[in-house]
């Protein structure tokens, strides 16, 4: 089987992310510098123009009040949420690649929600710079998923094929198929292409045990536990203790584990950005 690096010959020269993401997703600072870049590096992709033009003019944002422009639409709803946005629309077509449901269904179904809950969770302890990061980073956690989906997709959906009708465990799949996983992946594909550290921190959160994860790391891990216990993509051997672990290491207080459950999937059913989502 190939090694990550011989993987990572195959797609050097493949527009697997578009540079208008990469680009997007190194715009740090809410500051009138970053809001006119932001509004140029949209500008120049007239697809997602179109799209983030139609969902500010849908019921969920307008108001009422139709918007002509970038400049409106980031007035409108914010340069975080124009990011988000972006992040979500270009990584749609990412996770859409093979033209197959069960990946779209299996992986970006948990992505988006992974992300939207880990926001919620940061607000929810007045963290407020990691909110703004949560759901980009929540989606490019799966960046390894989509690099392996990209490099064989008959063998992708095979894996996952028999990870959703067999009691292994994804990752475990992917090595004994790719002979590689999805975390070694995702972590040279975004050294790669030099995606921002905060980003490349989080993939990497995923191969380490709870305690050794960064503050961020830990709470969207912790968002991934909630997306599968929520029916946002199969639950593996060894959640529900997942879920004891984050609680225990985000030091939440939580007395009902279904209470809890059903009251952040109903935060989900009704956030704008996830509504947004199903209009991809």
């Amino acid at each position: 089987m190939a090694t990550v690096e011989e993987y990572l010959s195959q797609i050097k020269d493949l527009t697997i992310v578009p540079p208008v993401l990469l680009s997007v997703l190194s715009l740090d600072d809410d500051n009138e510098l970053s809001f006119g870049e932001l509004e140029k590096k949209v500008q120049s992709d007239q697809v997602l123009v179109a799209r983030l033009l139609k969902l500010a003019n849908s019921p969920f944002f307008s108001r009422g009040n139709p918007v002509a422009n970038m400049k409106q639409v980031i007035t409108r709803l914010g340069f975080k949420t124009v990011r988000s946005m972006v992040a979500m629309s270009m990584t749609d077509s990412l996770f859409s690649q093979g033209n197959y449901k069960k990946f779209r269904d299996e992986v970006w179904d948990h992505s988006v929600a992974k992300g939207i809950f880990a926001q919620i969770l940061c607000e929810e302890k007045k963290f407020k710079k990691e909110a703004e990061l949560a759901i980009t980073c929540g989606l490019m956690q799966d960046l390894g998923r989509i690099v392996l989906n990209t490099i064989d997709r008959t063998k992708y959906v095979e894996v996952l094929t028999e990870f959703q009708t067999s009691d292994s465990t994804l990752i475990s799949l992917e090595k004994k198929s790719f002979g590689v996983d999805s975390y070694e992946m995702g972590s040279a594909a975004a050294k790669l292409w030099k995606m921002p550290d905060i980003i490349l921190s989080s993939i990497e959160d995923l191969s380490k045990p709870v305690a050794e994860q960064t503050p961020l790391g830990q709470i969207i891990g912790f968002a991934g536990v909630i997306a599968k216990l929520t029916g946002h993509g199969k639950q593996e051997p060894g959640t529900v203790e997942k879920f004891e672990e984050y609680k225990l290491a985000l030091n939440l207080e939580i007395e009902d584990q279904k209470v809890f459950l059903t009251a952040k999937d109903e935060k989900l059913k009704t956030n704008e950005l996830y509504q947004f989502c199903s209009t991809l």
